[in-house]
């Protein structure tokens, strides 16, 4: 039932615009109302200009075949002999290959006259307005030449052929005007006055002309812009063909407009050659239809069969190369033959879109509508051609009318294409975000699995399993090295995850970029391994930048990281240099280059140089992609500039910090819980700040932000530690070298001029891991910062920001160990002190006894001296940190007194004791140095020789010397072997003091071992 109905409303609107197309119109051009033509006279006395506007001069005019006549050829006056001799009365507008006496030629020359009557008082300005005369014509009205058009001749050679409309204006000041038209055609296969002459007044005419070009125009204008739109949008999405071939067909008709009707084309090339002009009208009507197929072809796949394109466009390409390859004279004459095989074409498109329409097929409506206004200019075409009927205006409309229909039907495929893709795009949108959260919970899933893989297989390599062979060694740090890779994948998985999502919120603050490439470059020293590359940095300490210090950190590592792995060896340098408000900052190194074409697709994600360069090197593609976005989230850009083999430099700009964005100290403080990573940048006190607290414990705190050592010192003080703050790493080795026990060193990773990494490898010069614990505060956490970190010999890290609790429950554990150790060294000293050397105690016996049978009072001085030796060394429960020196001192002399008894004449023993010396000093440390110095000393020798024993006080303490001239050692020998040694000594003084002892030994000459004891610990 509906395509019934919608055939029989296709048809009904079919028969209504062929009604309006005929009833538009009569035979023959005239209708009863207009005024006509008879016998070369037309009566215009009963013709009101005024209100029945222009007037066609329709009807009978004079023809005088083969006479190219003037005015003076019909003025009495000036006659020699017999008039003009008339040919015939022929109808005008019409063929002049249509008159008999034509013989059926379309070529020749003649004259046409016609006498216009106008009534009484129209004495004024008239306007005349010749539409198309073919193809040259002279025009004369009341013995004047008003207008012509081309130059018209008794022959070919002396034709000039331009054929356009034109007005041209005269006055009237009598009752009549005669108009003679003089005609020649040798260039088309018709000619004569084939459509109307049109008189009015002046401003009739002007206005019937200007609106009549204003009409083309806009037609012309209109299928221009609306050709180039679809050719834009066909070039923005080359599959789409339709739209291609509708802007082409638009492109034709907008040419075919142009060079007819008023032919608005001579307006703006008025010298164009005839022939030209014909063969640009002919062949942009043949592309019209070309194209006119070709787009209902894309459009209706289904309908279109597709013999018929091909039958169609075999005889256009016939068409078009004889267009091209003949004259207008000779391809003119085909005129009947392509009238019918273009409505052929139209026709088929009727049919293709009507059968769309009855089966409502997706912009049905359209479709009628365009298959309508074919078939208007179709009927419109058949009137023009077969009954010389002008309707040129009802052709311009049609073919608007069907453009306007397949825009919009084009419009509402595009609309509802894009429809469509916003629905897909929403479901894309939706799957992707479950992909990446499928990722992102897969990538945290894969990190444990991933570690315990890497760790067993480096536990493996380093023996936990037993000695592997060469080629099992080398496969499990193959399995080690592909597991590290895949958990640095993973980790840019989940940084490229945070920020497609927008999970990346910036901590912008003023930041030294130094510092933070001294930290990054020092962790890829450790990463490098042997690799021979040096790092270079060219900055100084005035460059800061206000951005996230962890994004900056990351975007230099990902930059350095991949400058490391392409370059086998040579140098990475890091530049930086002031541009209109930013830094730019520059990584430069010397390795494989990139080639010049992926120089801009190397910061896509997943991408990299090459498949080679992949392959050998190999990497994610991710870190520069990465990398680009940090910047680009920053306000900045990044490039790179590479010659192959020469190395590559990536460069991005920073925003330069500027005074406003620094907070006086304290602003922004954190809460009471929490210590933030990213403060603002406050101007760094010079100033050291010291709290004394209630317990025994002294932290050195070190961080450049002044707000941070403000959160530092509160938390501490709260836990009653003593705290001594500073601004650097250099202030954190003054403090040490003051002299003044420091129990734990909290230290910020990147500072100025030193870093935390520096810092720690100069402590641990000094100090041992349990004599001066390092506690790293850092907001990189990744696992090659760690591994650099506990390399450099730090004892323990926290990531900022850091909470409160946890880390006092951190520094608790590092001074319980610290504590725990140094228990551990007083229990080993009572041990120590307990022991009951065998030797030592025979050998005084022996002597003892020895002396008993000459000398007992002798014998039982050595029984007391031997006895408060033992008390002094049999002490399970001495624990004490420090003793009076006096009690060190007895020790000292009971344990010479017995060995004087023994060696005799060999040991002479010199005491230069200070009177008034009663500083505390750890317990048994001047006399495993007297003992060394007697035993490994001057009884070596045979002759013996002399211990000097000397405590002088100075002004920050007492300084302990213990001399002998005995044998000496190299430098090459560590330290002397007997009672505790010196190396137990060594690391008991530094723990409480800072300081140790100084060994001066020269071989054959003796050896010299000083200490120094600070008055009091502070």
């Amino acid at each position: 039932m509906r395509k019934n109905a919608a055939a029989a409303l296709t048809t009904i609107c079919i028969l209504f615009i062929i009604f309006l197309a005929f009833g538009s119109v009569s035979p023959g051009g005239a209708d009863a109302n207009r005024p006509e033509a008879v016998k070369g006279i037309m009566d215009l006395t009963g013709w009101d200009f005024a209100a029945d506007g222009i007037v066609r001069l329709d009807g009978e005019w004079e023809y005088y075949r083969n006479q190219l006549l003037t005015p003076d050829d019909f003025d009495p006056a000036r006659q020699d002999g017999d008039p003009p001799k008339m040919t015939t009365y022929v109808h005008v507008p019409e063929k002049w290959d249509l008159y008999p006496e034509q013989e059926g030629s379309p070529n020749g020359y003649a004259t046409f006259r016609l006498r216009v009557k106008l009534g009484e008082g129209n004495a004024r300005t008239f306007g005349i307005r010749p539409t198309n005369i073919k193809t040259a014509h002279t025009l004369y009205v009341n013995g004047q030449e008003i207008g012509k058009r081309g130059k018209p001749g008794a022959n070919s050679p002396e034709t000039v052929s331009v054929n356009a409309p034109y007005v041209r204006f005269f006055t009237v000041n009598g009752s009549s005007a005669e108009i003679i038209v003089q005609v020649a055609n040798y260039r088309y296969a018709d000619g004569g006055i084939t459509h109307p002459v049109f008189l009015g007044y002046q401003d009739d005419i002007e206005f019937s002309r200007e609106t009549a070009v204003s009409i083309d125009l806009i037609a012309v204008s209109g299928f221009l812009l609306i050709g180039a739109y679809f050719l834009v949008l066909y070039r923005m999405r080359r599959r789409e063909r339709a739209w291609l071939y509708f802007g082409l067909c638009c492109m034709a008709v907008s040419v075919y407009v142009a060079t007819h009707g008023e032919k608005i084309v001579t307006i703006f090339f008025p010298d164009m050659y005839y022939e030209l002009t014909i063969k640009i009208q002919t062949l942009s009507g043949a592309f019209a239809e070309l194209f006119l197929l070709l787009y209902t072809r894309r459009s209706f796949p289904n309908l279109f069969k597709k013999i018929a394109i091909q039958g169609f466009g075999i005889i256009l390409a016939v068409r078009i190369m004889f267009t091209l390859l003949t004259p207008a004279t000779v391809y003119s004459q085909a005129e009947i033959l392509v009238f019918a095989l273009s409505l052929a074409d139209i026709l088929y498109v009727v049919y293709v879109m009507a059968a769309g329409a009855a089966r409502r097929m997706e912009g049905a409506g359209y479709m009628l509508i365009g298959a309508l206004s074919l078939l208007t200019l179709d009927v419109v075409s058949i009137l023009d051609v077969v009954l010389t009927v002008s309707v040129y205006s009802i052709q311009v409309a049609a073919w608007i009318s069907f453009a306007l229909a397949q825009v919009l039907f084009l419009s509402k495929r595009f609309i509802q294409a894009f429809s469509a893709v916003e629905q897909l795009s929403k479901r894309l949108h939706s799957l992707d975000r479950l992909k990446d959260e499928f990722l992102a919970n897969t990538s945290h899933e894969m990190k444990t699995p991933l570690h315990g893989i890497i760790n067993i297989a480096q536990s493996l390599i380093e023996g936990a399993a037993g000695k592997l062979t060469p080629q099992q060694e080398e496969n499990v740090a193959m399995i080690a090295s592909t597991g590290k890779r895949m958990s640095n994948l993973v980790g840019d998985l989940l940084d490229f995850s945070k920020l497609k999502n927008g999970e990346i919120h910036l901590k912008r603050r003023s930041v030294a970029l130094r510092p933070v490439v001294r930290v990054i470059f020092e962790m890829f020293r450790h990463l490098s391994g042997d690799k021979p590359v040096r790092f270079i940095e060219l900055l100084n300490d005035r460059q800061f930048v206000f951005m996230d210090e962890d994004r900056l950190a990351q975007i230099l590592n990902n930059l350095i990281g991949n400058a490391l792995k392409f370059t086998a060896a040579g140098e990475i340098t890091v530049s930086a240099r002031e541009e209109n408000g930013w830094l730019a900052i520059s990584v430069a190194d010397t390795g494989i280059g990139i080639p010049p074409g992926k120089l801009e697709v190397i910061f896509e994600a997943f991408e990299q140089a090459g498949g080679a360069v992949a392959r050998e090197y190999g990497g994610t593609g991710l870190g520069l992609s990465i990398a680009r976005r940090l910047v680009e989230l920053h306000g900045g850009v990044i490039w790179a500039e590479s010659e192959p083999g020469k190395g590559a430099v990536f460069t991005f700009t920073a925003p330069l910090a500027r005074e406003a964005d620094d907070r006086p100290a304290g602003a922004g403080m954190p809460g009471a819980n929490v210590l933030p990573v990213t403060v603002d940048r406050v101007p760094a006190a010079a100033d050291t700040v010291r709290l004394e607290g209630g317990k025994a414990f002294t932290i050195l705190v070190a961080d450049d932000d002044a707000a941070n050592r403000k959160v530092l010192l509160n938390l501490l003080s709260v836990e009653k530690y003593s705290v001594i703050a500073v601004a650097d790493g250099k202030e954190v080795l003054l403090q040490l070298d003051s002299g003044r026990r420091i129990d734990l060193v909290v230290l910020d990773l990147m500072m100025p001029g030193l870093s935390g990494y520096e810092v720690c490898r100069e402590i641990r010069s000094r100090h041992s891991l349990s004599e001066l614990p390092v506690l790293l505060l850092t907001a990189r956490s990744r696992p090659e910062d760690i591994m650099a970190a506990f390399d450099a010999g730090v004892n323990d890290f926290l990531s900022k920001p850091v909470e409160a609790g946890e880390l006092k429950a951190r520094i608790r554990t590092l001074l319980e160990m610290k504590r725990s150790v140094s228990e551990l060294i007083n229990a080993e000293m009572a041990f120590l002190q307990a022991q009951i050397k065998p030797h030592f105690l025979f050998n005084t016996l022996n002597t003892v006894i020895s002396i008993s049978h000459t000398d007992v009072g002798k014998a039982q001085d050595l029984l007391a001296e031997l006895g408060q030796y033992l008390r002094n060394s049999f002490d399970f429960q001495n624990r004490e940190q420090l003793v009076p020196i006096r009690k060190e001192l007895e020790l000292v002399e009971s344990y010479l007194t017995i060995e004087q008894a023994r060696f005799g004449p060999r040991l002479h023993v010199v005491y230069d004791i200070e009177e008034q010396i009663g500083v505390p000093i750890p317990p048994l440390v001047i006399q495993p140095i007297v003992e060394n110095a007697v035993r490994h000393g001057v009884t070596k020798r045979p002759e013996g020789g002399t211990v000097r024993i000397a405590a002088k006080s100075g002004q920050d303490g007492i300084v302990v010397a213990v001399e002998d001239n005995g044998l000496g050692f190299s430098a090459e020998t560590k330290a002397r072997t007997g009672g505790v040694g010196l190396a137990n000594i060594e690391r008991r003084l530094r723990t409480l003091y800072g300081t140790g002892l100084e060994v001066d030994s020269t071989p054959g000459q003796g050896t010299k071992v000083t200490f120094r004891i600070p008055n009091s610990v502070k």
